[in-house]
């Protein structure tokens, strides 16, 4: 709580601390002295503060108070950005690998599943036949199984059959959530819910059906396939109250459940000796956004997820549902090779010219009226068009082109000096009126482009 945060952070202005753990704005706490900071799990998109100004990166915040007050900083993953790992690759980091597990456990087989050949056979189903015959095998050793999706709800929205209305938010270009349990539909960017319809509000047809899946619909078909089984589903939905989240977990550890169904809160920093089988029940989630980085996150994910298999004396193994199995992501996780996994992404990154070798800025103008953000940013562009080195791209509208009430559109500009950017960057936006500033925010290094 906010209380405790302060008391906290009394304890720390005290000198009351010798060691400070915490989350992003931990890297601001008043330590006197610092002489080591550890950003644990470095790439994580979590460490960059978008919302609310200002933003920063945390990671880049420990580096730069490290070398106000000569400091340390230890950057640890097991998936390196591929930013941090170029900088380690060409000297300007120092690189301890750690080529083998804690207590040199053997690292999880991994099976990658084509869910395109249940279409083929018209036999589609949410689990694959390797899937379910481990979970099995596992219940009867009272050994443990994660399984991972990363989508709460339900359903991904309500489609009509007959007229194929699909239930939108009003608010946001994006469709709502179904959540069978509260049968309420739920907009998972602005929080806008409402009753589910039991009738299509456009046609009055009664064949209202729910379209994808999400982690509740795989608990409930979990406890439709195994009955006797104990499940835990670990999602934002469930764990809204103090600690329930710890509970759960606890709960888990202790051997009280067989089953933890969960989105990406259960991919990482989890070690349980008990799982021996961990389920992705779609690794195609986050492959086909329109981000430069969906390639590199796909594959931490799989990667994280994969790591919770066999941490104690017996063996994990990994089954991978896709229907992209040949995508590299997939493939390089599968080999839990790194190295393979970025010298294709590096060459990728070289040639289309985004980080490491560019900075990034994307500037984004939103309005109610939909005219004002594309006239805006075209204005800027405009100003920015003939500036030296400086690469423009746009405006667009952003992949979410509508949030909270707003229309959305984005200028990508791209420059390999950082410092030249921030300036062309400052320059541009203090040749517009104050008017035409309105409703724009900078990110600096984005982390997202959606």
């Amino acid at each position: 709580s906010l209380g405790e945060r302060r008391d906290e952070w009394q304890r720390i202005a005290r000198g009351e601390a010798d060691v400070v753990v915490g989350a992003r704005s931990a890297i601001f706490c008043p330590l006197p002295n610092v002489g080591l900071v550890v950003v644990d799990e470095e790439h994580e998109g979590s460490y960059k503060q978008d919302q609310p100004a200002p933003r920063y990166h945390a990671r880049e915040v420990a580096i730069a108070r490290a070398r106000a007050t000569g400091a340390t900083v230890i950057l640890g993953s097991a998936t390196p950005s591929v930013e941090t790992f170029y900088k380690a690759e060409k000297g300007e980091y120092g690189f301890l690998p750690l080529r083998e597990r804690a207590l040199s456990r053997p690292l999880p087989s991994v099976e990658i599943v084509d869910l395109r050949e249940g279409f083929k056979k018209n036999q589609p189903a949410l689990f694959a036949p390797q899937l379910l015959e481990g979970i099995t095998q596992r219940l009867e050793k009272r050994e443990q199984t994660i399984l991972f999706l990363n989508r709460r709800g339900f359903s991904m929205f309500l489609l009509c059959r007959d007229c194929g209305y699909t239930t939108r938010c009003p608010h946001c270009e994006v469709s709502l959530t179904y959540h069978q349990r509260s049968a309420r539909l739920v907009c998972h960017h602005c929080n806008y819910e409402r009753p589910a319809p039991d009738m299509c509000p456009k046609c009055g047809g009664n064949r209202l059906r729910p379209f994808g899946i999400g982690t509740e619909k795989i608990e409930e078909e979990i406890k439709k396939a195994f009955p006797t089984a104990r499940v835990i589903r670990m999602d934002r939905d469930t764990t809204q109250e103090k600690n329930a989240h710890m509970k759960m977990l606890r709960q888990f550890r202790s051997g009280e459940a067989d089953i933890l169904i969960g989105t990406q809160m259960v991919a990482k920093g989890l070690d349980f000796a008990g799982v021996t089988l961990v389920g992705v029940i779609s690794a195609d989630t986050a492959l086909n956004l329109p981000d430069f980085r969906a390639s590199e996150r796909a594959f931490q994910l799989l990667t994280q997820v994969a790591g919770r298999a066999g941490r104690g004396r017996k063996p994990g193994h990994v089954v991978v549902q896709s229907f992209n199995p040949e995508h590299e992501s997939i493939t390089a996780a599968a080999e839990h090779d790194y190295e393979l996994f970025y010298k294709r992404e590096i060459a990728f990154r070289e040639e289309l010219g985004y980080p490491p070798f560019a900075r990034l800025a994307n500037i984004i103008a939103q309005d109610e009226d939909e005219r004002l953000p594309e006239v805006r940013l075209r204005a800027l562009a405009n100003r920015l068009e003939n500036c030296d080195g400086l690469k423009v791209l746009g405006p667009a509208p952003c992949p979410l082109s509508r949030l909270r009430g707003k229309f959305r559109w984005h200028l990508l500009l791209k420059c390999t000096d950082g410092d030249a950017l921030r300036g062309y960057v400052r320059k541009g936006m203090l040749s517009l009126s104050a008017s035409d500033r309105s409703g724009m925010t900078i990110d600096l290094d984005p982390m997202s482009l959606l």
